[in-house]
């Protein structure tokens, strides 16, 4: 039998275990440097990450900016100074001269809207107007009746009157294009203006530079009127060219502008001043209606009258306006 030298074997399992040890080591310093190269991955992915997300919630914040209306960019003269009615539905502003900034002047078509100020009114609507931001010839007007602008009170006989025409933007429910106002300031004093940019815009295919704003006195929760100044663009105001402001009165009336009360004044001059307009009875309930109410789509043929009346003669033969379209 081989005798084994006690010292050699020691000296032999000593020298293994430092080679173990040396190997152990070399692994563990490998997993170290995989595990500090990882790691710096990690954070360069998530210093990337949050440059990503930093930068792409900048940009968002940019484009919400830079879609809310810059009222100076506009016009050179907001606070314009309104001459006391007269009895005509408009006057002239600045002798008839648009104020539009010349940066405007392009033709990419866009329609902004301003914010509702800390009083809940509207501070006004611009837009490059053309066949573009028009309603589609198959496209009918929507119900708008669950607006309700600053100042508006029902059975005043008020409307909901947008700053940009349906005709011009194809608008519906908008709170930020919709104030408290007249048929006399809509009709007699908007509508024209309205009718001559969408005329022009339908006959050249051209391009309108369009700003409406209401103009509140103080603290008053309805506007004293709306100040409206058009320009066209490709022929540099040879078509459209105007700057007036649309009084929001209603002659024969008293309007209390801070709460939207309205006191007839002057009965002669109330009912010469009345109108007729289209409604739609419901002859069960005793309810009139304008016609894009709700209510119209749900009510039974055969309480279903369609009539052209003035609204004081349909209460006097007993019927009530509707509680929902208010009219």
């Amino acid at each position: 039998m081989r005798t084994v030298d006690k010292r050699t074997t020691q000296t032999t399992i000593h020298m293994l275990l430092v080679i173990l040890a040396v190997a152990l080591v070399l692994v563990l310093g490998g997993c170290g440097a995989g595990s500090e190269e990882k790691a710096e991955e990690q954070d360069q992915t998530q210093v990337t990450t949050e440059a990503t997300v930093e930068t792409t919630t900048e940009a968002t914040t940019q484009t919400q900016e830079s879609a809310e209306p810059d009222a100076e960019l506009f016009a050179a003269g907001a606070d314009i100074e309104i001459p006391e009615y007269d009895g005509e539905a408009s006057v002239k502003i600045n002798g008839n001269q648009p104020m539009f900034a010349d940066a405007l002047k392009t033709t990419d078509s866009r329609e902004e809207y301003g914010k509702l100020d800390k009083r809940g009114r509207c501070t006004g609507a611009f837009a490059n107007l053309s066949v573009d931001t028009q309603p589609a010839p198959s496209e009918e007007r929507q119900d708008i009746s669950s607006v309700h602008p600053s100042g508006w009170r029902s059975g005043m006989g008020w409307e909901r009157c947008h700053l940009i025409g349906w005709q011009l933007c194809g608008e519906n429910a908008n709170e930020k294009n919709l104030v408290t106002g007249t048929h006399y300031m809509n009709v007699d004093g908007m509508l024209p203006y309205e009718n001559e940019v969408h005329t022009y815009i339908e006959e050249t295919g051209n391009h309108v530079l369009y700003l409406v704003e209401p103009v509140f006195k103080g603290k008053n929760m309805v506007c004293s009127g709306v100040h409206m100044q058009a320009e066209s663009v490709e022929d540099d105001g040879e078509g459209v060219s105007f700057n007036v402001f649309c009084f929001n009165v209603s002659p024969g009336n008293e309007i209390d502008y801070k709460t939207g009360a309205v006191t007839v004044t002057d009965e002669a001059v109330a009912e010469q001043n009345a109108f007729e307009r289209t409604y739609v009875l419901n002859t069960n309930t005793m309810k009139f209606h304008y016609p894009s109410c709700d209510s119209v789509a749900r009510m039974s043929d055969h309480n279903k009258e369609t009539v052209t009346a003035k609204r004081g003669d349909l209460i006097k033969q007993g019927y009530d306006p509707c509680g929902m379209c208010e009219p």
